[in-house]
């Protein structure tokens, strides 16, 4: 399906370049309050033989002119350190930038650190501010550039340095491509950008949720198939005791069995099993409706791989090791190695239409499948008639996502919700084309699965096995 203009793109688009804007919404809120008091002013004390108007218009022109000429001053203050750092400090700039622990962090707030060596002028009473600039139109939080670097025993400042926490709410790999360094006044009310380019790499993993386990086994026609480096303990017969026979270690013998019995039993030893099968946990991220890289689809990724997370940590719970065959190629990242990536992969995936589920599940390797209630309801019907009972089926449900922004809770009388990032698609969520066809999609998949165990179609991965 090709890339069209929605609304959630329009939405997406319009929050990152309106960040990049030099001039801020309250210098237009300023202007028109200061014209509208103007203008009541002397609407009501504006006649010329009125006493006290003769009092009062010196000492409102003497306030609007100390205003203008305020901001007139700190708005060249502003303009001039830009232009003398966009010609003269620019080019030689150098930055440093530090998440987290350097490569990896879980989606949230993150910890991070700018450094700007070069001779930045800050403006008068204003501040210095940085954006990290991503691919994919995002754009980090702001951190103010708030701590002078020196060198020991010198006086001159080498670098400006700022600290803080920045939202990086999107489960995935962030592409840094250049930092967005932006001078504001004193007041707020222009902020003059200027970027520099800087190319780095960090991803996010999806967020934890309350860990639980999920029992599952290895098809049966994998058993006994991949021989693996570490036996895996298995018990013995008839609850690890078994008759004497000839031949046995007789210091192997339940002397206590004896003296209540009569009987000679010995208990066996513990047998290492030298082979073992790998869990194939299938998980697709086919997207039937919709490609546009917006604001909706981005979120919806979001709480899909924390659901695929809080499975395949419940999985790893078992005594088998799980495998995550991919639907899809998996970008190679530094300082990424081969082993133990199943949460980095999950990170990395992204929605795709290419390979469909019925095309991507092995039916006869197969011990887990988890698929989103954006594929299509022939795929699940599909997938329903020949993938065999004994192996789950989980759809997670996405039309709830996003929440309502009708939600209401009693505590919210008393305590200010927290705000999150998905507020301001709250509303046009509850109006957007995808979420109508989401909840027919899903209907017409909980006809589908009725008739079949194993199978659920859920917003909250509660399963027991």
């Amino acid at each position: 399906m090709n890339k069209s203009i929605s609304l959630s793109s329009v939405i997406k688009s319009a929050s990152y370049w309106l960040k990049w804007t030099g001039v801020r919404w309250p210098l237009f809120v300023a202007l028109l309050i200061i014209a509208l008091a103007s203008r009541w002013l002397r609407n009501e004390y504006g006649q010329d033989d009125s006493t006290l108007w003769l009092v009062m218009n010196p000492f409102f022109l003497l306030i609007q002119w100390t205003i203008i000429g305020l901001f007139l001053f700190s708005l060249v203050s502003t303009v001039a350190v830009w232009v003398y750092f966009y010609l003269s400090v620019k080019p030689n700039a150098a930055l440093q930038v530090k998440f987290g622990d350097g490569k990896k962090a879980e989606a949230g707030w993150v910890n991070v650190t700018v450094s700007l060596t070069g001779a930045a002028l800050r403006p008068l009473l204003g501040t210095i501010q940085a954006r990290l600039a991503f691919t994919n139109q995002n754009l980090s939080g702001v951190i103010v550039l708030d701590t002078n670097v020196t060198k020991p025993r010198h006086l001159w400042r080498q670098a400006l340095q700022g600290s803080g926490q920045t939202l990086l709410h999107n489960r995935g790999i962030y592409d840094m491509e250049k930092v967005l360094i932006t001078f504001c006044d004193m007041f707020g009310l222009v902020s003059l950008p200027c970027a520099i380019p800087f190319t780095q790499q960090l991803y996010t993993l999806p967020v934890a949720t309350e860990p639980q386990t999920i029992k599952s086994f290895p098809h049966s026609t994998e058993e006994q198939k991949h021989r693996i480096d570490v036996p895996k303990r298995v018990e013995g017969e008839y609850v690890n005791y078994k008759e004497y026979e000839t031949g046995d270690n007789i210091q192997r013998i339940v002397w206590k069995i004896y003296a209540k019995s009569g009987e000679l039993v010995v208990r066996i030893p513990e047998i290492k099993d030298p082979y073992a099968s790998h869990l194939y946990f299938y998980i697709s991220f086919f997207n039937g409706f919709t490609l546009n890289d917006g604001a909706f689809e981005t979120e919806l990724l979001n709480v899909y791989k924390d659901r695929v997370r809080n499975l395949l940590e419940a999985l790893q719970r078992n005594d088998y090791t799980v495998r995550l065959p991919p639907d899809q190629e998996i970008p190679k990242l530094a300082g990424v190695g081969d082993k133990k990536i199943e949460l980095y992969q999950i990170t990395a995936c992204f929605w795709q239409n290419k390979i469909a589920p019925t095309a991507f599940v092995s039916y006869n390797q197969a011990a887990f499948v988890c698929l989103p209630s954006l594929t299509p309801i022939e795929e699940i019907q599909t997938l329903v008639r020949h993938l065999p009972a004994a192996i789950p089926l989980v759809i997670v449900k996405l039309s709830t996502a996003i929440p309502s922004p009708f939600t209401f809770s009693m505590k919210n009388i008393f305590f200010r919700p927290e705000k999150k990032p998905t507020d301001a698609l709250r509303q046009p969520w509850l109006i957007s084309g995808l979420r109508k066809n989401l909840i027919r999609n899903e209907a017409l998949i909980t006809e589908a699965i009725r008739q079949r165990d194993n199978t659920w179609l859920t917003d909250r991965i509660e399963l027991t096995r």
